[in-house]
């Protein structure tokens, strides 16, 4: 998807030359060359907070078009919860009803962004949604999304990782890996975890998950800079594998040591360590496995859902009577 990050005013021009249209293209419609596009600022949103969608109207085609809309832009967006069940807008857009031509040149558009939280406050619960915009034959791909419980970087998090074997709980540093922190938490609160192969086992030394596509050469799409740190790595750390080297980068794919690995240390991203169910890893590390070079599992074995918990501060104890 692509990013839009300043407000986008509505206009008839010409498309920059080299710009993609990106994120939601419509399918093919009788209105021809004209395409409705959604784009989203981000890849999922917090629970709450606002809910920007940019809807753009194009003439992608080499001569002028009628513009095939008539009914309203900001009236016109369909949004599906799990399970297909579709849901009734029940707000207003503060956004104004954009002016539409009659007719539009090649590769020039119109649009709008609007709060779409405020035509479906439901979109401010968690959850997962389907949003896709239609009108006069003209209809976007839809646009799956993620709306998650808000990251604060003032608590603290566990993260538990159910498996066929079991599961592990890792408690993440936030103090030494705060980016990788918040980016590992609301990916696993989006579900993107959810039943990936762990695809790597190596009998008391690590296992490693993470790989969208379950080869050991994959990634998440989302990448942050790398948190490198003197923190030892010892039976139980969990360190973030490489997105990039220049520069240092991560992503999705973690990796849990079995054994202390001093040369690991400033090498990698710690993100955290495992305080329960350790025993659970080294199980799962010592699975028969294809040997070199991928160590796969012979049988597979999922991340079946990892769950983000807010740690409990611990409270001080009460002072003694008479103290």
């Amino acid at each position: 998807m692509r990013r839009f990050r300043t407000p986008w005013i509505v206009a008839l021009a010409a498309l920059a030359a080299g710009l993609a249209l990106a994120a939601s293209p419509s399918k093919p419609s009788a209105a021809g060359e004209v395409r409705a596009t959604l784009e989203l600022s981000q890849q999922f949103f917090y629970a709450s907070d606002p809910f920007p969608v940019r809807l753009t109207i194009t003439n992608l085609g080499s001569a002028e078009a009628s513009n095939p809309i008539k009914g309203g832009l900001l009236t016109s967006f369909q949004v599906e919860a799990t399970g297909g069940k579709k849901l009734e807008p029940s707000g207003k857009p503060e956004a104004a009803e954009p002016a539409r031509p009659a007719k539009l040149a090649s590769k020039a558009f119109y649009g709008a962004i609007v709060d779409l939280s405020q035509i479906y406050p439901q979109l401010k619960s968690r959850g997962t949604f389907t949003l896709r915009w239609s009108a006069d034959g003209v209809t976007t791909d839809d646009v799956i999304v993620h709306v998650i419980p808000k990251f604060d970087p003032a608590k603290d998090y566990t993260a538990k990782v159910e498996t066929e074997e079991g599961a592990f709980v890792i408690d993440l540093l936030k103090n030494t890996a705060p980016i990788a922190v918040k980016a590992f938490v609301d990916t696993a609160n989006a579900g993107f975890y959810d039943g990936l192969l762990i695809h790597e086992v190596r009998p008391e030394q690590l296992i490693a998950g993470g790989d969208p596509t379950g080869s050991g050469g994959g990634q998440g799409s989302l990448r942050y800079p790398a948190e490198l740190s003197a923190v030892p790595v010892v039976a139980g750390t969990v360190v973030l594998k490489p997105a990039g080297l220049a520069p240092p980068a991560n992503a999705s794919q973690f990796i849990v040591s079995l054994r202390p690995e001093p040369k690991w240390t400033a090498q990698f991203t710690v993100l955290g360590q495992v305080i329960e169910g350790l025993e659970i890893v080294k199980r799962i590390a010592n699975l028969p496995n294809m040997d070199r070079p991928t160590y796969r599992p012979l049988k597979d074995i999922h991340t079946i859902r990892v769950t983000i918990q807010e740690k409990t501060p611990l409270t001080a104890p009460a002072p003694a009577a008479g103290g």
